[in-house]
């Protein structure tokens, strides 16, 4: 009787995730896979330059660890300003942070599918740089959701497209831009986002790793206390 009461329930979940998908569209979802792809052929110009198989496989984490975060962050604000019909959302029975969440999940999921194929084809190759397997998630999934999570937020303080894309470039261009400043502050090197491929696995990667995936997390929760009061989304063309 319980398992005839939950299909219903899962039957129901499953269109919603796949209109999700559609609300996001293709082009957004396909971001991740974009981002691998241009690692992918940094990498190749850099073999045909004569570079050695080591920095070939360092520019292969590129991909991951430097163009994934960037192009997820931007995908991720451009899914929450895209969204035309908020002022419909928020008189629905659902609450808005759940219907938004759906919506970030599927891109985060076409980017943890991408990212973990590429992985596993590099590791197959012989060409994976970073940690072993068990580790390798954290290559790319701290500084992915540190960036998204702050592009949400901004999105979400400064209702518009222009200033989160904005900040978002800036503060992934100044972290490559001033690598070794990171590298120097021993209290900013923690938060550095691109340290596998700039510094390699060393003894501080795990610290790096775990302070970018804590305030990551915080970030996430800033942003769902913020959609406790979704009004606050509103633009003046949408009051």
């Amino acid at each position: 009787m319980k398992s005839e009461l939950i299909r219903p329930i899962q039957n129901r979940r499953l269109p919603l995730w796949r209109y999700e998908a559609r609300r996001a569209g293709w082009t957004l979802l396909a971001a991740p896979l974009t981002a691998l792809l241009v690692g992918v052929a940094l990498a190749l110009l850099a073999a045909n330059g004569g570079s050695s198989r080591d920095q070939v496989g360092r520019m292969l984490l590129a991909g991951p660890e430097v163009l994934l975060p960037l192009t997820t962050g931007m995908a991720a604000v451009s899914m929450l300003a895209r969204d035309g019909c908020r002022e419909l959302q928020l008189s629905l029975p659902t609450r808005y942070a759940v219907t938004l969440g759906r919506r970030l999940g599927t891109l985060a999921l076409a980017g943890a599918v991408c990212t973990l194929l590429f992985s596993a084809i590099l590791g197959l190759t012989g060409l994976w740089a970073g940690p072993g397997p068990l580790a390798s998630t954290l290559v790319w999934l701290p500084p992915t959701l540190w960036l998204a999570a702050l592009a949400v937020l901004v999105g979400i303080l400064g209702r518009s497209l222009v200033v989160a894309t904005t900040v978002v470039a800036v503060v992934w261009l100044g972290e490559l831009l001033f690598a070794a400043w990171f590298a120097a502050e021993g209290w900013a090197r923690p938060f550095f986002l691109f340290t596998t491929v700039r510094f390699g696995v060393d003894g501080d990667w795990w610290t790096n790793r775990l302070a970018l995936t804590a305030s990551g997390l915080l970030i996430v929760v800033v942003v769902a206390l913020l959609l406790r009061r979704p009004h606050q989304l509103l633009t003046e063309e949408e009051v």
